[in-house]
Formats: C-alpha cells, sequence, structure tokens
C-alpha cells in the first residue's frame, strides 16, 4: 500500500508539475517514470509469483543491487549538499559584471523562473551603479524572441540604463551561457556574479570557474512547489556536465 501510495503521488507531482511548467518541462518524466516503479514495487509485493521470482535470485545479484543503491544515494546526498550550500549566499561585495542566466520565455514574455533572476540583478545593479550586466540566453523552441532580448526589456522597464546591458543571444545552455558571454567582457580576470535560480547556481559558478572566470554565486528564489523537482534534476545535471568536461569542483 505504501508503494502504491507512493506511486499516485509521483503521478499527481507531474501533473502539477506540467501545468506550473508546460509540456516541455524538462525531466519531469522522471516523475512518471519513479510513479510506474512504485507501482511495479508494489505488485511485487501483492502478487505471490512475482514475490517467488525475487526470492529466487541469486544472493550475490541481491547484495550488488544493494551496494549500488547505496552508493548512488550517497553520491545523490552529497550532490545535494554542494546545491545547498550556495542556495543562501548573499553577495554585498561589489562585483564588475553580473551574467543572468536565460530561462524560458513565453512567446515574448519571460517565465516565473526568469523574473525570480531579473528581480535579483535588478536588486543588486541599483544597489552597485558601476557594475555592467549580460544577459545571456538565445531563442529557443514557442519562444518568438531570443531569452536575452525579452530580458533586457524587462530589466530597462524598471530603470536600468540601456547601455549597462550587453546581451548574449545566442546560447541554449548554461556551458554556452557562460563561454558566449564571457567574448562579451572587456576583462576576462574581471569578478563576475552568476545570477540564478538558486537550485541552479552551484552548478553555474562551477561551469563558470571551468571556463576561467572569477565567479561567485547570486542565487534567485525559486517557486516552493517545485523545489523537489529541481533539487532532483540538478543532481543528474551536475553528473552529466562533470562527466562532459564542463564543470570542476
Amino acid at each position: 500500500m505504501v508503494f502504491l501510495i507512493c506511486g499516485l503521488l509521483c503521478l499527481l507531482y507531474y501533473v502539477g508539475i506540467i501545468l506550473y511548467a508546460g509540456l516541455r518541462a524538462s525531466f519531469a518524466w522522471f516523475w512518471l517514470l519513479a510513479g510506474a516503479a512504485f507501482f511495479l514495487a508494489g505488485a511485487v509485493c501483492r502478487v505471490p509469483a512475482l514475490q517467488t521470482a525475487f526470492g529466487r535470485m541469486p544472493a550475490a545479484v541481491k547484495t550488488a543491487g544493494g551496494i549500488l543503491l547505496a552508493l548512488g544515494l550517497a553520491v545523490f546526498l552529497f550532490l545535494e549538499g554542494c546545491i545547498i550550500s550556495t542556495m543562501t549566499e548573499d553577495l554585498k561585495e561589489p562585483v564588475e559584471y553580473l551574467i543572468v542566466l536565460g530561462a524560458q520565455v513565453k512567446g515574448t514574455r519571460v517565465s516565473k523562473a526568469l523574473s525570480q533572476r531579473l528581480a535579483k540583478a535588478e536588486i543588486y545593479l541599483k544597489e552597485h551603479e558601476n557594475t555592467l550586466v549580460i544577459v545571456s540566453g538565445g531563442q529557443g523552441q514557442g519562444e518568438d524572441i531570443p531569452e536575452a532580448e525579452a530580458m533586457k526589456t524587462w530589466l530597462t522597464d524598471r530603470g536600468i540604463e540601456a547601455e549597462r546591458i550587453l546581451m548574449e543571444d545566442r546560447s541554449v545552455n548554461t556551458s554556452q551561457n557562460v563561454r558566449f558571454s564571457r567574448e562579451l567582457m572587456e576583462d576576462p580576470a574581471a569578478a563576475v556574479g552568476i545570477v540564478s535560480n538558486d537550485f541552479h547556481v552551484f552548478r553555474a559558478v562551477h561551469i563558470a570557474k571551468a571556463q576561467g572566470l572569477n565567479a561567485v554565486p547570486i542565487p534567485a528564489p525559486s517557486s516552493p512547489g517545485m523545489y523537489p523537482h529541481y533539487m532532483l534534476r540538478e543532481a543528474f545535471a551536475i553528473v552529466k556536465d562533470l562527466a562532459a568536461g564542463n564543470m570542476v569542483f
């Protein structure tokens, strides 16, 4: 019964993600898969034939599976600790540049996640009038304009001078965000603040450091109900970027 309840919760959470972020929400499929896995585990517990088949598995296979599961959990918890470590940073010192990482634009309107990043950047820019900002993001599927263009409009509408805003409108992922933004900096050794949602900023900063930037995190808040999804997805994204050589610890 516990497995069945967990499976149902996963499916309901999947529906919530789709209602919030749309059908193109990345990694949402995981919750469907998790729900199916819980339902399968519930079936194993309730169907005698499946219990018998599981009981006949060699002990070595069960032991190896348990060890792999424990190692996977340990790695996951370590990565979650890394993500959490930068989620509450509050940079007060001035930096020469901000890089605001792009997120989904719906037509020409910034999404909730992107508006949270821009609001954080707006506060910092109004407190540090000598800091320049690079808005970074290309044009993706379902977007009528590049993310960078929508971001610049959002900031100028709120009083940030257009001459302080540099646009990077080619990137399609975090690694490209950093690489193409770096090309717009007169001094690549300058101090730069990476602005993104709190769950994402650890990975973004370490991608920036891997590309030689003197980067520090400036985390923006996120929607509370999406934290389980964001935190889970981000752990897998870190593994992916480490494997691809895009980031270093």
